[in-house]
């Protein structure tokens, strides 16, 4: 009953990691321009920027990661997306490639990664040596609650 599926993942670095991002949900993908601080946002809404018209809120994927970069905001990049009607932009340290894997290469993200992250993280995907963490969309952009365990 399980049809395979042919992913195109935008595959980005963020700290030591690597992660991708399907490809579908890609707008397009920006230098970090002059950015509104929102004030009593969480911490990792760096603020909003005006893209053409549309307002679009960026958040620092490292910040709500909680994964530490050493790269400097203005040599990041970021990835614009749009769900629900809204429009956000993430904060990646560099991009690398667009990948092309079967659905089926996918696993389950790994048991050792923190509960934090792991709702983060909607599989992962072994290219060669090194792991790809395919980024969980839906959750990123979702505001922070403290879930209970």
């Amino acid at each position: 009953m399980a049809e395979t599926t042919n992913l195109q993942l935008c595959s980005f670095q963020l700290a030591d990691a690597t992660f991708g991002l399907d490809t579908m949900l890609v707008q397009e993908i920006i230098k970090v321009p002059d950015i509104t601080k929102v004030y009593l946002a969480p911490k990792e809404i760096t603020g909003i920027i005006n893209l053409r018209g549309k307002i679009v809120t960026i958040i620092d994927l490292a910040i709500k990661l909680e994964l530490t970069t050493e790269v400097e905001m203005t040599n990041r990049k970021i990835i614009i997306v749009e769900s629900q009607d809204e429009h956000f932009g993430l904060v990646v340290d560099n991009i690398n490639d667009v990948i092309h894997i079967d659905g089926e290469e996918l696993d389950a993200a790994p048991s050792n990664v923190r509960v934090a992250q792991s709702r983060f993280i909607s599989g992962v995907f072994r290219d060669n040596e090194q792991l790809i963490a395919i980024l969980n969309l839906n959750e990123v952009i979702n505001p922070a609650e403290k879930k209970t365990e």
